[in-house]
């Protein structure tokens, strides 16, 4: 991995990110286990047993929309965030009452393992990743005002000469 160029690690961390935060989701949506009793049995999805999943879900999927959008501080912040967020979530499977319930709570635990880390690579390494630039943005030229340009019958938007401009019909 030294060798690796510092977008291919950004695509993969934000991609191994994404792809384990969905499974993450996925799996609290499943059936942990259930209750039976008398009259009824009750099946337990994994929000129900330990709602926090989806609070790791929803903190890591806005941690890799905002590496998309931020540059060097902003994302170490947000690997920080979204490590500390994957510790508690970590903390609350492992002190989670086990009784009655499948493996789905180990899996679970691998999974925000697995965000931890790449928030951790995200917290190290993201100074060195391609950032977003106004490369393609499109703006008047700085010595023509846009309103004199409307003035004149010039779209400002367009590559013209306000002295050719054409008036619109």
């Amino acid at each position: 991995m030294r060798n690796a160029s510092p977008s291919r690690i950004y695509l993969l961390t934000i991609a191994l990110q994404s792809i384990l935060a969905g499974a993450l989701l996925w799996i609290g949506g499943l059936t942990w286990g259930s209750i039976n009793s008398d009259l009824v049995t009750q099946e337990l999805t994994g929000s129900v047993v330990n709602p926090f999943i989806f609070a790791v879900w929803a903190v890591c999927l806005a941690v890799v929309i905002g590496v998309l959008a931020t540059r060097t501080w902003g994302r170490r912040i947000l690997g920080t965030l979204g490590a500390v967020v994957c510790a508690a979530g970590i903390y609350s499977l492992i002190v989670l009452d086990k009784d009655g319930l499948n493996a789905l709570w180990f899996v679970s635990i691998l999974l925000c393992g697995g965000l931890m880390a790449t928030n951790v690579l995200t917290l190290v390494v993201s100074k060195n990743w391609p950032t977003l630039g106004g490369k393609y943005s499109r703006s008047a030229p700085p010595e023509q005002d846009a309103w004199a340009l409307l003035d004149a019958g010039v779209d400002p938007t367009l590559e013209s000469d306000p002295e050719n401009g054409r008036p619109h019909d």
